[in-house]
């Protein structure tokens, strides 16, 4: 397939394409983040980016339908001779687009990042790591995608998939113990500690509330819903985005020897 669409590649239409969306920057946004003053780089601003060409057009993305399978969906692979295999889960769903549910959503991942390491890594030592992220979408709709993926032998998949369930649903059915509530609460500040200090950091944040029509100083709640976070919050974030009724299970495994 890589190959396939490499094939397809052709430097002209690129070259094409990049000419089209830099011959117009009438309705560019730009944002500035870092250690400046903004006297100082007027002058700069008006050299390099006031002298864009400009033709005046409007633009706007459009949706071109692509969206993730109803019900549930489960594909095998055969692929490569090594006896290992990979196995990825996704859950989506429609999101309802608030700041505090988008915080919910991430601390949920967060706590079950936790618990899948303890689990199949430490417990089980059936995976050198398993990977979980999730992100909530406004555009083309609102929505969400949840993954978790990991390698492991391949007579281990059934036993290690059937582990992530009994967490996934150990997570809706009751609350979460404090101490890993209090865990999610110490890697957030940590990481927000971080975050802050970094210009990349910054730039999401207005790049992202621009894009979404939000007032971008809601960045500044961060630390009240920390504070705010408790098991139930996590506990009903679980009920609402693992939703087995709309579910990917793809395994990659290695090819069956021939007789």
């Amino acid at each position: 397939m890589t190959v396939q669409l490499l094939d397809e590649v052709s430097l002209d239409r690129a070259h094409a394409f990049y000419r089209d969306r830099f011959a117009d920057a009438s309705d560019f946004i730009f944002f500035f983040v870092g250690n400046f003053e903004a006297e100082k780089i007027k002058p700069l601003i008006e050299q390099y980016l006031a002298s864009l060409p400009s033709k005046n057009r409007k633009e706007s993305w459009r949706d071109v339908g692509i969206a993730p399978p109803k019900g549930i969906i489960k594909k095998e692979v055969l692929r490569g001779i090594e006896p290992k295999s990979r196995v990825q889960l996704v859950f989506h769903g429609p999101f309802e687009w608030t700041g505090q549910n988008r915080y919910a959503f991430q601390s949920m991942i967060e706590l079950l990042r936790i618990k899948l390491r303890e689990v199949l890594r430490e417990d089980k030592g059936g995976v050198y790591g398993v990977q979980i992220s999730g992100s909530p979408s406004l555009y083309p709709r609102a929505e969400y995608t949840v993954g978790i993926g990991f390698g492991c032998a391949p007579e281990r998949v059934d036993e290690l998939v059937s582990d992530v369930a009994l967490q996934v649903d150990s997570l809706k059915l009751r609350k979460p113990d404090g101490l890993y509530i209090e865990k999610v609460k110490e890697i957030q500040r940590r990481e927000r500690e971080v975050n802050l200090k970094e210009n990349r950091f910054w730039m999401n944040v207005f790049r992202t509330y621009y894009a979404n029509g939000e007032n971008p100083e809601e960045v500044l709640e961060f630390e009240k819903m920390v504070e705010g976070l408790n098991g139930e919050a996590v506990q009903r974030a679980a009920k609402t985005y693992f939703d087995t009724e709309n579910m990917v299970k793809v395994v990659l495994n290695p090819e069956k020897k021939s007789e």
